[in-house]
């Protein structure tokens, strides 16, 4: 559970806790989030892996 953080509390992330929130409802990136108890949490060597793995890949989202 060290890897966990909550959405609501995460401070010092790359990105806005309300890009999570977005993210969580459009269901991107399935595989960073856990909901347990009505609470949203961020697995962050979920988010580490798909990080790099956007950064290695070259991909950049454009919208």
């Amino acid at each position: 559970m060290e890897n966990l953080i909550r959405v609501s509390k995460a401070e010092n992330l790359p990105f806005k806790k309300q890009t999570f929130y977005k993210w969580w409802h459009l269901k991107k990136h399935p595989e960073i989030f856990i909901k347990f108890s009505g609470a949203l949490f961020i697995d962050l060597a979920a988010l580490e892996r798909a990080m790099n793995k956007t950064r290695l890949s070259g991909h950049v989202d454009e919208k």
